[in-house]
């Protein structure tokens, strides 16, 4: 079998220069301008489509971090009881397990003898054990975990931040480590952050800005370098951004090198790289569709080249079964490695000019950031100071405002949501807690509790607020309004009474009120919607006082004829729907 040579592939066919590229893009567009296709992305930074080998020379020289492509598939479990912990972890490793985060409730759980009731079964140099939770202290857990044998040759770690100050006892925390030169002592966790509402720049800089803290300190107390570096976990969250969490670990390994050697050490050995898929855009209401963003976040765990990959379960057990939920989200792992070999290639990105790019401007932003924290004393100082706190919420309005107005679609959530399943009906009460209580950055938690209100509302009074839509005019462009209507009304949980294309005669308002719909919304196709527009709102608040009468389409000049004939309200692409939605639901008795 003969094989080409790489340079040779495309040698038929003639080299397209970014200036001939973008020429012909900017015709096809017509009379839409370039930028309508060009990528603003939340760091502020933008990415065009396309990019080409002319900007090879600029792009940064990333070296692979590893042999191949292996990662440690990590299964978070919760330990209050050392006999159920120790059984669900023996249970993991028929999942393909090779990680274990026992997450301990309680300090007294870490002693010698939990311990060892902990570790029933476990043959430690073959698994890597991390631990997080309510611990000890870093000291005290290392000397325990010494007494369980064969733990010296144990790769996990610490998942815990260092405290802050600890009345001169570094040197004691890295002389307890000395016996267990691969278990790592020293994380720096950005999931906090995540929750909050940090962008991808935003978490490289944490994540940098930790590990130069760490070394500023530890150095200090006289610890080499590289024996810090070689410390430290880093945590970091993926989330459903494809190219861009794919590129975030690469960026990140760029600059720590650069850290590294500013602060004396070799770069031989980096920190470890730890992702957790994200929790900030899991949907309660919606599982399945998790299991999506899940596969899709491993993915780009994979292919970035994290060292350990922790998949969150899609479900938290009020939709689904808890088994099932384990089952369905180990198998996103195990298809990853065994069906589509993503194990076989390291760093598959090298060599695309795009997410190379993508890469670099991520370097370039994070480093920025990396230096203004230093600037204010460090990741410790700076966010004692609230410039961390000021940096993250200004992102986090941001995307408030695209998640509100749906320029950013979650499937499931603000677009598209499926009514609830018997189970999640069953835990409604449960459900709304639960969405009550997720973290202010959370992405799913308003619109699902808006969903959950309703319901709860229906369930309590036996009505649900309804929604009749009515279709005038060009049917290609009502059809269209009403698609959206239905869809933007489904989201706050509002049932569709009907829909139909009715001409402007008496029976027509017959049929629309005949289901007594709490809203009618006017999804009008005419060249000037204005007039049956005023017509119509005007003979509905006549024959049903109190009606809610809604028009699809943006606020036209006449306005305040049309307010004054009886329209309430406008909904329309770019609006923000999650004040409007609530807004229906006070209006109709819900709240």
């Amino acid at each position: 079998m003969t094989h080409s040579r790489p340079d040779s592939l495309f040698h038929e066919f003639p080299a397209v220069s970014r200036e001939d590229w973008k020429k012909k893009a900017t015709a096809e567009l017509k009379e839409k301008p370039f930028d309508s296709i060009v990528w603003h992305t939340p760091d502020g930074f933008t990415l065009e489509p396309w990019y080409s080998h002319e900007e090879k020379s600029q792009l940064l020289a990333i070296q692979p971090c590893k042999t191949t492509n292996s990662w440690k598939n990590c299964r978070q479990i919760i330990a209050d009881d050392p006999e159920i912990a120790n059984k669900a972890a023996l249970q993991s490793f028929e999942l393909d397990a090779a990680a274990i985060e026992f997450l301990l409730t309680d300090p007294a759980l870490s002693s010698p003898e939990n311990l060892k009731r902990l570790f029933a079964g476990i043959k430690p140099s073959a698994v890597a054990v991390y631990f997080s939770g309510n611990l000890p202290p870093a000291a005290e857990l290392l000397r325990n975990l010494l007494t369980i044998p064969g733990f010296t040759e144990n790769s996990g770690g610490l998942l815990i931040e260092a405290p802050a100050n600890l009345n001169g006892q570094d040197r004691e925390l890295f002389a307890s480590g000395i016996s267990l030169p691969d278990f790592r002592i020293l994380a720096v966790d950005t999931i906090p952050w995540h929750e909050k509402g940090s962008t991808a720049v935003q978490e490289i800089a944490l994540a940098l800005a930790g590990v130069s803290d760490y070394l500023h300190r530890y150095l200090k107390a006289g610890v080499p370098a590289d024996t810090i570096a070689s410390a430290i976990t880093i945590i970091l969250p993926v989330c459903s951004s494809h190219f861009t969490e794919l590129a975030k670990p690469r960026a990140l390994r760029f600059l720590l090198g650069h850290l590294l050697k500013a602060y004396g050490a070799s770069g031989a050995a980096l920190p470890s790289l730890f992702a957790r898929t994200s929790e900030r855009n899991r949907s309660l209401l919606d599982p399945y569709t998790n299991v999506l963003r899940l596969t899709t976040e491993a993915v780009s765990a994979v292919l970035g080249g994290y060292d350990t990959l922790q998949i969150g379960a899609f479900d938290r057990g009020l939709s689904v079964s808890p088994a099932l939920a384990e089952r369905i989200t180990a198998n996103i792992h195990l298809i990853l490695k065994e069906e589509a070999s993503l194990d076989r290639v390291v760093d598959p990105a090298q060599g695309s000019y795009y997410i190379e790019t993508l890469t670099k401007k991520l370097a370039e932003s994070a480093w920025t950031l990396f230096k203004e924290i230093e600037v204010e004393g460090g990741l410790c100082e700076a966010n004692k100071n609230g410039f961390i706190h000021s940096m993250i919420s200004e992102a986090e309005t941001k995307r408030r405002k695209t998640l509100d107005n749906r320029k950013k679609t979650l499937i499931g959530v603000n677009r598209y949501p499926w009514p609830l399943l018997t189970e999640q009906v069953k835990n409604i009460d449960s459900l709304e807690l639960a969405v009550a209580n997720e973290p202010d950055g959370n992405e799913t938690a308003g619109y699902e509790l808006l969903r959950l209100e309703t319901l709860s509302f229906s369930l309590r009074t036996g009505r649900t607020p309804s929604v009749f839509i009515w279709m005038l005019g060009d049917p290609a462009v009502s059809f269209r309004q009403a698609g959206f209507t239905e869809d933007f009304f489904n989201c706050g949980g509002f049932d569709i009474a009907g829909k139909a294309a009715l001409l402007t005669e008496q029976s027509s308002y017959h049929v629309a009120l005949e289901s007594k719909p709490d809203i009618i919304v006017l999804c009008i196709a005419e060249k000037d919607p204005v007039p049956a527009a005023a017509t119509m709102a005007s003979k509905l608040r006549t024959l049903q006082p109190g009606i809610i009468t809604v028009m699809a389409g943006k606020p036209p000049k006449e306005q305040d004829q049309l307010l004054n004939a009886g329209i309430d309200s406008f909904i329309y692409t770019g609006v923000n729907v999650l004040e409007m939605l609530k807004s229906y639901q006070h209006k109709t008795g819900v709240k």
